[in-house]
């Protein structure tokens, strides 16, 4: 004697099927992501970086991680966009910890350094600061920076970042000289030293 399963049940079975591979891409997408788009990478310190982002050559990998990480981005010879995730000695950036950020303008018209939470999105605060840039740093006389990052930093030249859990840096060189996308891994970018976590 056969026995037929009912259209309900198969209805049932589809749907946790459905269910169970929409979860697992949703937790894995990200992460495998972030691996290739690591491993494809130039890598400078901290830093990372694609000669191809925002152009027509960019792979589909790193177009995927622009649409799930940021809106838009414009082509290198607009501005290059390196993130990092972790300090200059490999830990992972977390916003119980206090850095601080040192370095030398990029050779550009304008950089910009700018903090994201775990969901890549910017960190409220009461501040309302998102982002260090020469035209908001104190001068230093001799042409160096150093920004200091820290949960509700409020201090001159401080930026904040969330007050726990792991988060992102982005550093952008807006029309950047030649020698920047001629020297993607060996430009002189700022360190990023972690100085004390509670």
């Amino acid at each position: 004697m056969t026995t037929q399963t009912s259209p309900l049940r198969r209805m049932l079975a589809w749907t946790g099927v459905i269910l169970a591979a929409a979860l697992t891409g949703a937790l894995t997408t990200k992460p495998l992501l972030r691996y290739l788009i690591d491993r494809h990478a130039t890598h400078n310190g901290p830093w990372r970086t694609s000669a191809t982002t925002g152009s027509s050559a960019a792979n589909p990998w790193e177009r995927a991680a622009v649409a799930l990480a940021g809106l838009y981005a414009l082509t290198p010879q607009e501005a290059v966009y390196y993130t990092a995730f972790t300090d200059s000695s490999g830990e992972v950036l977390r916003g119980e910890c206090r850095y601080r950020v040192s370095g030398v303008p990029p050779p550009a018209r304008w950089w910009s350094l700018t903090a994201y939470g775990a969901d890549h999105y910017l960190v409220p605060n009461p501040a309302g600061l998102y982002a260090r840039h020469a035209g908001n740093l104190p001068p230093s006389p001799d042409g160096r920076f150093d920004i200091s990052l820290a949960p509700q930093a409020m201090a001159e030249g401080s930026l904040p970042t969330p007050a726990k859990g792991p988060y992102s840096l982005t550093l952008r060189v807006y029309n950047p000289a030649p020698e920047v996308l001629a020297q993607l891994a060996t430009l002189p970018l700022p360190t990023i030293v972690r100085e004390g976590c509670p």
